[in-house]
């Protein structure tokens, strides 16, 4: 019962310490490579491969299985497991049109992937995030600024078997947002999830509260992201 109230993770599973774990030590190979051009229509792309190996990386070894109604849940204890992990970052930009009369538009992505493992089982890591995108324009004229945008995530496949991690589809998410900043005032208007889609957080858990609603009767599941969300703001300056 002990094991079960450490729900650091927010996996559902139940935790044990362990007294004699060793520092984690990473050793990192990475590089940068930039790319640029000037003119009217100036842009600018980053790529940013790394490996990683991670002696003593902490993770976790199964002493137990739990079954609660339709769903199972491990008791893990804390251990050292050498680990690797291995991926890259890409950004980029362009400035589209920049003049008097339309103001400036940009637009802007980021990109990242990371694969991981463990050394000895080769089982994947808990909680890494899978392949994805953002994408930005955004449009800057005389102290306005609106812009839209699209987050895109592939499918999460690569599960770490211990914490019994589970699977999410892949989804795309659009977003917008406008504002004014002038001298005395600034405010804006953000909408997230605007088409209001239904999609799981890869790096998000379970959802046990609605497991434990439904009397262990469900199959607990991961939890699910924000739908169609708007937040506003208003800032005067003295």
């Amino acid at each position: 019962m002990a094991s079960g109230m450490i729900g650091w993770f927010g996996d559902g599973n139940y935790y044990v310490g362990n007294n004699n774990l060793k520092s984690e030590a990473a050793n990192t190979i990475s590089g940068t490579a930039r790319l640029h051009g000037n003119g009217a229509h100036a842009w600018e792309v980053k790529a940013t491969p790394y490996f990683t190996y991670v002696e003593n990386y902490i993770d976790v070894d199964t002493i137990g299985t739990t079954m609660y109604g339709m769903s199972t849940f491990n008791q893990l204890r804390f251990a050292n497991h050498d680990a690797r992990l291995y991926g890259g970052d890409l950004s980029g930009k362009m400035s589209l049109w920049n003049d008097a009369r339309a103001g400036h538009g940009m637009l802007s992505g980021v990109g990242n992937w990371v694969h991981g493992s463990r050394t000895d089982t080769g089982a994947g890591l808990y909680q890494m995030m899978p392949l994805n995108l953002r994408l930005n324009l955004d449009e800057d004229w005389r102290g306005l600024n609106a812009g839209v945008g699209m987050e895109a995530v592939d499918r999460k496949s690569r599960l770490d078997p211990n914490r019994l991690e589970q699977a999410t589809p892949g989804y795309t998410l659009f977003n917008m947002h406008a504002g004014y900043h002038g001298k005395h005032v600034e405010g804006g208007v953000k909408i997230d999830n605007l088409l209001n889609r239904d999609y799981e957080l890869p790096l998000g858990g379970v959802n046990f509260d609605d497991f434990m609603a439904s009397m262990w009767m469900a199959q607990i599941k991961p939890l699910t992201g924000r739908g169609r969300s708007a937040s506003f703001n208003l800032t005067a300056h003295f």
